[in-house]
Order: C-alpha cells, then sequence, then structure tokens
C-alpha cells in the first residue's frame, strides 16, 4: 500500500499511452481540484499484453462456393471482430472457446477449427546500460511444449564479454530446457470428429513411460485427455493423436503436452560464423510459470534489430481464458501484420466418403 495517493490508469483513444504532458495537464487541471487536499493522484500507464494468435481452418469445397483467400480474409475477419469487441479495454477476457466458437458458425462450410495463442510484452530496452525488466503475463505459463518456450524478437546486439571492441549481431534469448518430473496434462486444443473408436495418444518426447488416454463422446468427438502416467525426465514432448486400428473416419484432433515444474532460466545465444548456435550468456533471468512472470537481469543490449528499437518477449499460456485485473489490458496489436494468421486447409475427403455419388 502506498497511504496518501490514488493511481488513476487511462487508456486513451488512438493510441497506447498518454503523453507526460497529458499526464501532468489532466492531473492538474482535471483530477486535482477536485480530489482532497490529501490524496496525490498519480496517473499509470496501462500495462499490455498482445495476443499472438494463429487459427487452422478446415472447410469442405462443396458447401461454399467461396476460395481459399475468401475464407482466410472471413476468418480473420471474425478474429478482429472478436477481438475488439470482448478486449482492448480493463477487466476484459480472452476466451478461446469463444474465439473458436465464433469461427465455426463464420460460414458453414466450416468442419472445424483450432488455433494457438501467445501472450506478449513489447518494450523499449535502454541501451549500453544493464537493467533489469519484469514482465507480468498474470495466467500460468506453458513450459517444455516445442518450438513455444520464452523467446524474444528481433535479434539484439551485444558486446562479446571477451572483446568489448567486438559487438555480437543475431542474438535472441530462450527458454532453457530443463529437467522436469514428468507431464502434468494434457491439453486438447482440436477435439476432432467423426472418431468411431477411441483413438490412440502416443507421446513422444526425450523422456520416457508417459502414456495418456483419450476420451470420446457418442458424436465421436474427443472431449478430453487423461494422463494415466507422467513418466520422467522430459524436457520437451508433443502428443500425437491417431486412429484405432479398424477406424478410418476419425479426424484432426489435435492436442499438446503440458510438463511439471515450476520455475525456469532463459540465456541468450547467437549462431555462429559456422551457423553453430552458441550459447552467450547461460542465465539472463527466471520464469515462474505458475504465476506467468519472467524476469531479464541486467541486460546490456547494444542495439535491437528494427528501426523503432523495440523488443518482443513472448510466452505460451497455460490457459485458454485469459484475464486483466487493475491497470492490465489484453488487446490484438492493430499495428503488428502478424499479430493474427490464418491458415486454411480445404476437405473434401469426409464428405466424398458420405456422399459417394
Amino acid at each position: 500500500p502506498v497511504y496518501g495517493q490514488v493511481f488513476v490508469c487511462i487508456k486513451p483513444t488512438g493510441a497506447y499511452t498518454l503523453s507526460d504532458n497529458q499526464k501532468q495537464l489532466i492531473s492538474e487541471q482535471i483530477i486535482r481540484p477536485v480530489s482532497l487536499m490529501t490524496v496525490k493522484p498519480v496517473i499509470i500507464d496501462p500495462d499490455y499484453t498482445f495476443l499472438k494468435i494463429n487459427s487452422h481452418v478446415a472447410y469442405n469445397q462443396k458447401r461454399t462456393l467461396l476460395s481459399p483467400t475468401q475464407i482466410q480474409s472471413l476468418v480473420t475477419g471474425v478474429i478482429q471482430s472478436f477481438a475488439s469487441s470482448t478486449l482492448n479495454t480493463f477487466n476484459s477476457t480472452f476466451s478461446g472457446s469463444e474465439m473458436v466458437q465464433k469461427i465455426q458458425t463464420a460460414d458453414p462450410s466450416i468442419v472445424t477449427n483450432e488455433y494457438t495463442v501467445q501472450l506478449q510484452k513489447k518494450f523499449y530496452p535502454i541501451l549500453n546500460a544493464a537493467e533489469s525488466y519484469t514482465f507480468k503475463f498474470n495466467v500460468p505459463l506453458t513450459k517444455g511444449v516445442l518450438t513455444s518456450g520464452i523467446s524474444t524478437s528481433p535479434s539484439l546486439k551485444f558486446r562479446d564479454p571477451t572483446n568489448a571492441a567486438n559487438i555480437i549481431d543475431g542474438v535472441y534469448i530462450e527458454e532453457v530446457p530443463t529437467s522436469t518430473i514428468g507431464v502434468d496434462s494434457i491439453q486438447l486444443i482440436n477435439p476432432g470428429y467423426n472418431y468411431q473408436v477411441t483413438p490412440t495418444v502416443s507421446i513422444l518426447g526425450d523422456g520416457t513411460g508417459a502414456t495418456a488416454e483419450a476420451i470420446i463422446n457418442a458424436k465421436g468427438v474427443i472431449t478430453g485427455i487423461k494422463v494415466t502416467n507422467a513418466g520422467a525426465n522430459y524436457t520437451s514432448a508433443i502428443a500425437t493423436i491417431t486412429n484405432a486400428t479398424g477406424d478410418t473416419t476419425g479426424n484432426l484432433g489435435a492436442a499438446v503436452v503440458l510438463l511439471q515444474g515450476r520455475y525456469g532460466t532463459v540465456r541468450s545465444y547467437y549462431n555462429n560464423t559456422q551457423n553453430v548456435k552458441t550459447i552467450l550468456n547461460s542465465n539472463v533471468g527466471t520464469i515462474d510459470y505458475n504465476l506467468g512472470l519472467v524476469t531479464l537481469n541486467s541486460i546490456n543490449p547494444v542495439n535491437v534489430d528494427n528501426e523503432l528499437g523495440q523488443l518482443t518477449v513472448s510466452a505460451t499460456p497455460k490457459t485458454s481464458i485469459i484475464s486483466s485485473t487493475y491497470n492490465r489490458i489484453i488487446t490484438v496489436d492493430d499495428f503488428d501484420p502478424n499479430a493474427i494468421v490464418v491458415n486454411v486447409i480445404a476437405k473434401t475427403t469426409w464428405f466424398q466418403k458420405k456422399h459417394p455419388y
């Protein structure tokens, strides 16, 4: 608690934050004249968490006159509309299942769809000075899911710790794979359709012993996946769903593996002149997966490899429901052309099997 102060967070129209002059004007001319003498108003910036959404849509060509490009544009518009109507304000909630339902009903030809979402924090690191940064994603983060750990972009430039006159370009920050106990749970990202027999779930990774079973309902849709053996010594794992022997009708079930363990480490690396991955610093920060907290300790970049000098820290949430509180805002970055990516797959096989003539 900070006594004698009231914190005010304002989200401006057409921008992410207020300028210092705007804050001073609002504080001195609008808030202070109507506030108590003993209370000091303090204006703080919103804390933005940006969503990067990758959607995969399967549609039946026999049920629409739309081209793949038109389906792609349609779904992109649905996601943008969903984001603008439910996000970009205080106390908002992103619901993955609600977005999936919006996409599913966008056109009668859409058979099924799945998505992945990344959380991003964007900031301007101070150059040529050792500074620490803390990023509060405020949701549990996944650990050990293939290609989805903590990462940064674009690349950075650092001074060579062995020769200060030498500048190392193409430096990135990533999550360090660490040993874990086993598989914590398996998250269903696409329930698939038309499974007549319970499909087989296989867990592939660098550990051993993990097993799981799928659960389907009467409509042939996967409703969940139960971990029957957590296994041991996994640092990364993926789940594959394949049809059981004799079942040729089930399609598109997909899931990701979530591993056990609370804390992690991040490191910096680059590819040397022989294109070999080389560790620059084996420990530049920490991850608290449960709290969704990422800390970069005393990083000292020379430059950020883009015109704005902005660095993005990306993480993958462990939940499909993401809410904001206090001064936090969840949004999709309208200035990022890669914030929403839609991939379209034309499916005709299932329709032809059911209607051969």
